[in-house]
């Protein structure tokens, strides 16, 4: 009978697999950082829209129509700025989810460049 040494070698897990692991590991922090920070970027927002600055059509500060930084019919508003404003956000989580999910995917960031 012959007796074969049953190998306790690990395997290791290759190059690209690390590589793509770091990169799930830096989308779901920028994700984290995002979702932080958009209550004080719709903040930011919501303050450009207010009468005294663009007065945007359809702002209402606090939800009251009658509030004085609420929009104003007789003041002038800058309507592309307006639109620009209420994209913004949006635009801003879509393209980092978009750049996250391809650096996943193609696999671009390695542990040699320290991103």
């Amino acid at each position: 009978m012959v007796l074969r040494k049953i190998s306790t070698k690990k395997k290791r897990m290759n190059k690209k697999g690390q590589v793509m692991i770091i990169n799930l590991l830096f989308l779901l922090m920028t994700i984290a950082v995002m979702i932080a920070l958009i209550p004080e970027l719709v903040t930011l927002l919501n303050m450009g829209q207010q009468s005294d600055y663009l007065n945007c059509e359809g702002y209402y500060y606090n939800g009251n129509p009658n509030h004085s930084l609420s929009y104003n019919n007789s003041l002038e508003s800058n309507i592309l700025a307006c639109i620009s404003i209420d994209l913004y956000l949006p635009y801003i989580v879509m393209a980092v989810l978009i750049a996250g999910v391809s650096r996943v995917i193609i696999g671009r960031i390695t542990t040699e460049s320290g991103i």
